[in-house]
């Protein structure tokens, strides 16, 4: 018996080092302090990039990551990807020097109208082109940056579906017209998702679709779920919370209770958990947008809160535990309740 609990142990622990996860941030605003809700300063976006260059992170282009995950290969290890959101021209005149000093690789996803009609905070199309140049790489953001989830009122289903299209489609032919390309990734504008958006997203040829669920990923997290960690405002931009998310893994699981998108009221929020053993066993966690994280009940490999009455339409879900590494574990996905 001895020798088979030290075969498990092994066993664990290898699976343990071998998955290895990758940190996506995101960034808005970069020293523009008239929205410090989405801003960071320009001395701690420097400070964040030396703290990842001297402690040997490895930054991957965007595109890597995708064809990693696209093949189920290994991610490399302390791996980072840095992206942008919203296309402003603070990322060009504050980010942009910095990231080249370092030759640091980046996507930034742009919500092709702002650049179309030459909205005055957005980049234009020489100082994107300028970026390219330096391994800059750029992405769709939607056209008009709606809000998916809220949709003009009367729509039937098919109807729903069209106006996301369309709009998608609009921001696909300005990359084409534009810079030449037919763009491989989309980042959902403020996070909020369903089904139909994520079915809108990979039917248009979408490889890459891109949330803002904070946590880390690996290499069987959904291609069309990347999650990313905003830095940003007060205390999602400091090198304390900085930190405390490098050091965070991705939480698997075989099946989301409720799944994403539209649900009646959930009697349990949770999941099944893939691997649990690998998790310290009264560390799990459920989260709901509404309580916050709740010390869960666990049956076999479910990990389950009995859920509250859930008043708020958005909710973002998950589950959180400590890997038996000591190194938290976290999953977030999003509902929408009817």
């Amino acid at each position: 018996m001895r020798e088979i609990a030290t075969l498990t142990l092994i066993i664990i622990t290898f699976a343990i080092l071998k998955a290895n996860a990758c940190t996506i941030l995101i960034y808005h605003k970069i020293g523009d302090n008239r929205t410090p809700s989405t801003n960071v300063s320009i001395e701690t976006f420097k400070k964040q990039m030396q703290y990842l260059i001297e402690n040997h992170y490895k930054i991957i282009p965007l595109k890597k990551l995708v064809n990693l995950i696209e093949k189920k290969k290994d991610l490399p290890k302390k791996c980072v990807v840095i992206t942008f959101d919203d296309g402003y021209k603070s990322i060009f005149e504050n980010a942009f020097p910095i990231i080249k000093r370092y030759k640091i690789p980046a996507s930034v996803f742009i919500p092709t109208e702002a650049v179309e009609k030459h909205y005055p905070d957005y980049l234009t199309l020489r100082q994107i082109k300028i970026m390219q140049q330096c391994n800059i790489d750029f992405q769709s953001h939607s056209y008009s940056h709606p809000r998916f989830i809220n949709p003009p009122e009367g729509l039937t289903k098919e109807e729903y579906k069209n106006w996301i299209k369309d709009d998608l489609q609009k921001s696909i032919e300005f990359f084409k017209k534009y810079l030449g390309y037919k763009p491989y990734a989309f980042a959902i504008p403020y996070g909020d998702y369903n089904e139909t958006v994520i079915e809108s997203a990979k039917e248009l040829g979408f490889k890459a679709i891109l949330t803002q669920d904070a946590t880390a990923l690996n290499k069987n997290t959904p291609l069309w779920l990347l999650p990313r960690q905003p830095i940003l405002g007060k205390y999602w931009s400091t090198m304390k919370h900085f930190k405390e998310i490098l050091n965070e893994t991705y939480l698997e699981v075989k099946k989301r209770m409720p799944d994403i998108g539209e649900t009646n009221q959930p009697s349990i929020i949770g999941g099944i958990v893939r691997n649990i053993d690998q998790y310290k066993p009264n560390s799990f966690k459920v989260y709901c947008s509404q309580c916050g994280w709740v010390k869960a009940d666990r049956k076999d490999n479910l990990v389950f809160i009995k859920a509250p009455k859930l008043t708020k339409k958005v909710q973002r879900v998950g589950i959180m535990a400590l890997k038996r590494n000591n190194k938290v574990a976290k999953t977030l996905w999003m509902i929408v309740v009817k």
